[in-house]
């Protein structure tokens, strides 16, 4: 059974809907994006970025396989768990570090279309107050705790929601007229 579920691990599942990155937006003033980037680096976008990206796919894998385990009624072998913790954690770190210029400049880019060159300058210059500096580095520990509290109240609440989702499914089909394509 465990097999299957991997084989349908595998299968790409159809990409969530994500918007269009900024730079297919209106045109930045081009000092505002010079500011943005200053900003950003002053505030180690890159490696926020990273820790992030690193965090969100912890708590994907852990979800992964909590319903892998759900669905099978098996437990899902350790040095397969680490193998995919490994290939995923590659993936995502050689993508990032790959496309972080971009990346950055798409976040610039998004800075700049918010605030003028003269607020941008004001926020770094507010960024290096001591307690936001101090801030900042500890929130290099408290946001990953942060995030896990959100992430484990909505595992809690997982029965309720499928539930939710069920009814939705249960009353959209009987609405349905008989021999619908619900593809």
């Amino acid at each position: 059974m465990f097999i299957l579920f991997l084989a349908a691990l595998a299968a790409p599942a159809p990409p969530a809907p994500i918007p269009a990155p900024a730079s297919a937006q209106a045109a930045a003033d081009p000092a505002a994006v010079k500011e943005a980037l200053l900003l950003l680096d002053e505030g180690d976008f890159e490696g926020e970025a990273i820790r992030n990206a690193d965090l969100a796919l912890e708590l994907g894998i852990a979800s992964m396989i909590d319903q892998i385990q759900k669905k099978s009624g098996e437990k899902v072998p350790t040095d397969f768990v680490e193998k995919l913790r490994q290939i995923m954690r590659d993936h995502t770190s050689s993508t990032l570090r790959a496309k972080m210029g971009t990346i950055k400049q798409q976040a610039a880019n998004v800075y700049a279309q918010e605030f003028t060159r003269d607020e941008l300058a004001r926020l770094r210059e507010l960024s290096r107050d001591p307690v936001l500096v101090k801030a900042r580095e500890r929130n290099k520990t408290i946001g990953p705790k942060l995030m896990a509290l959100g992430a484990y109240t909505m595992r809690e609440s997982e029965p309720e929601l499928e539930a939710k989702i069920d009814r939705l499914v249960s009353d959209y089909l009987a609405k349905q007229p008989k021999g619908s394509d619900h593809s």
